[in-house]
């Protein structure tokens, strides 16, 4: 009974890491950092570079919109002026994406975060 419950376990144990494997998602490790096939890393040190101030602003943005949340009562005027801010520099970062010939949207985008190393 033992060792059909230890192979029933070491079976179950293998296909799990098959299955893993398999739907694995593929990326190449480059300057020791992980870029999707097909990216050139060029163009993202250039996309980095050039997003690095917008990122800080919208973490500036993110911080005074947490604040204006957290007035009783909240100010909605000031609240609906930094979540269009925050959404302008988005598309700013998308657009800066789409030129680079990098992957942008908010579905199929890149983590630019984990490319930058931000």
């Amino acid at each position: 009974m033992r060792r059909i419950a230890a192979s029933l376990i070491m079976l179950s144990f293998l296909g799990l890491i098959v299955t893993g494997i398999a739907f694995a998602k593929k990326e190449t490790m480059v300057g020791g950092k992980y870029y999707p096939p097909n990216l050139n890393p060029i163009k993202v040190k250039e996309f980095c570079q050039e997003i690095q101030p917008l990122w800080q602003k919208q973490l500036q943005l993110s911080s005074e919109l947490r604040v204006l949340w957290g007035q009783n009562p909240p100010n909605w005027e000031a609240i609906q002026q930094k979540e269009i801010e925050i959404q302008k520099i988005r598309v700013e970062i998308q657009k800066k994406a789409y030129e680079k010939g990098l992957p942008y949207g908010p579905r199929k985008g890149l983590n630019f975060r984990k490319l930058c190393g931000w």
